[in-house]
């Protein structure tokens, strides 16, 4: 007890103390956008463990691929201890290619989880420390399982297995130290990191690894002290412009095949890529919604007829639960075209999504632009109940339903330095910046200041 006591208190000291070194410049690609190259992502901004801790006890962590950073097989040169691989913004790789089971993967193969490097190059030395309280069930070679009282199970690789601070049947407590980030692999040695991943069950999907990253996004604000800031707020009444240079835009798919134009388009610049006939999208962009209030929105998109050549360009709309396509000749656009008009719900889990597989011919080299979109309040919103209202039971709120899976069924494998191990980016990152104070007041102005005058353009027109 006097142990788990003092492992507690120290972490609790130990996250205080480094808030400061990390805060201010803490940034984040948007999830689902990889290191160009390694693969497709998922974008899924779920937070599918709220309020867990983060798995590295002490800030400034760096998660990002092992495999194709500084130092990894596919990686471009150096070597494993780059200041690169030390740097933000943070990379998603949860989907990175691999040859392992991920249903929730475009193509079912994935990563699993995420690789999370602490804040040095040095092995034995940084906490790992247990994300939720629960029992240790497993420990192999060089991992770790813990399993919460909902049946999420959390997993850890690449400890040192010489300095575990647990034993399998152990009940540890949220925050509590489990051992050393290091290059544990099977006598082979991998880079200094902690692998992390989340199996729980999933609606439609049954047991499965679920995307870490936003989870690790939110933790790691908590463990800095800094307050998360909303994303692509498409206001209730008015005009609504999210730039390509906002935080809600996100590359994906094959981001390589992107190229920048700064200094022309809407804002700053603008992206393009060539259209190609194809199943599946090769390169695609997205750009994520969050509405203030439900309403019909009449959506345009800029275009800027120096990079838009594509007579068929193919747009898709998320729009209150449902995903409509819809196509636009870019080649007739010259500035704000309309896309039409949707009713978006209140709340998230909508977007505008351009997609480079048109069904024109790749030997044309027709350009399809992603630049600005704008969002045009159509219908007055409702207004307030008068009556006052509430008091009312808003519902029990959404559970995955998260079973235990036998850990038997996970055996420890794997790849040596370079190629990462079992468990299965481009340009806008996820930038917050954050007062130097971290008195509550301040932190709720610094939130609503990044809201107000941040990338996403509001302006009122009625």
């Amino acid at each position: 007890m006097r142990r788990l006591l003092t492992t507690i208190l120290c972490g609790a000291v130990c996250a205080l103390g480094s808030a400061d070194a990390s805060a201010d410049d803490f940034t984040y690609n948007p999830p689902g956008q990889l290191v160009s190259g390694s693969g497709s992502g998922r974008v899924d901004d779920t937070v599918f463990v709220p309020g867990m801790q983060y798995p590295i006890e002490v800030a400034p962590s760096y998660p990002n691929s092992q495999v194709w950073g500084r130092g990894g097989s596919q990686g471009s040169g150096g070597g494993q201890c780059d200041a690169e691989n030390y740097s933000y913004p943070w990379s998603d790789n949860y989907c990175e290619t691999r040859q392992w089971d991920v249903p929730l993967c475009p193509g079912g193969k994935g990563h699993q989880g995420q690789d999370i490097r602490p804040s040095t190059c040095e092995k034995d030395l940084h906490w790992v420390v247990s994300a939720e309280a629960g029992e240790v069930t497993q420990i192999g070679s060089y991992s770790v399982y813990v399993i919460s009282a909902d049946g999420t199970r959390h997993r850890y690789l690449h400890m040192n297995p010489e300095r575990l601070e647990v034993e399998v049947g152990d009940q540890v407590e949220r925050g509590q130290r489990l051992g050393l980030v290091s290059n544990a692999f099977n006598g082979t040695p991998t880079t200094i990191h902690l692998h992390y991943d989340i199996f729980q069950t999933v609606e439609g999907v049954g047991a499965s690894y679920v995307p870490t990253y936003m989870s690790l996004v939110r933790s790691y604000e908590e463990l800095i002290g800094q307050p998360a800031v909303p994303c692509g707020i498409v206001d209730a009444v008015g005009e609504s412009i999210v730039d390509d240079s906002d935080r809600c835009f996100s590359l994906l798919g094959n981001t390589q095949f992107w190229r920048r134009v700064d200094g022309e388009g809407y804002g700053e610049g603008l992206w393009w890529t060539y259209a190609f006939s194809a199943a599946a999208p090769g390169a695609y962009a997205r750009w994520r919604l969050d509405f203030a209030s439900s309403g019909r929105y009449e959506l345009s998109a800029y275009v800027e007829p120096a990079h838009a050549g594509s007579r068929e360009t193919l747009y898709r709309v998320r729009a209150g639960g449902a995903e409509e396509e819809v196509r636009l000749d870019q080649s007739s656009g010259d500035g704000w075209v309309s896309l039409g008009e949707w009713t978006f719900s209140e709340g998230t889990d909508q977007w505008l999504q351009v997609e480079d597989n048109t069904g024109e011919d790749s030997a044309d080299q027709l350009k399809i632009a992603a630049d600005a979109i704008r969002l045009v309040r159509l219908d007055p919103p409702e207004e307030p109940d008068a009556g006052g209202g509430g008091g009312g039971d808003a519902g029990p709120s959404p559970d995955a339903g998260p079973v235990e899976q036998d850990a038997g069924g996970s055996a420890d494998a794997g790849v040596p330095l370079g190629g990462e191990d079992i468990a299965s980016t481009g340009s806008c990152a996820c930038s917050v910046p954050r007062s130097p104070s971290r008195a509550p007041h301040e932190l709720a102005l610094a939130a609503l200041a990044l809201v107000g005058l941040g990338r996403v353009r509001q302006r009122r027109t009625g």
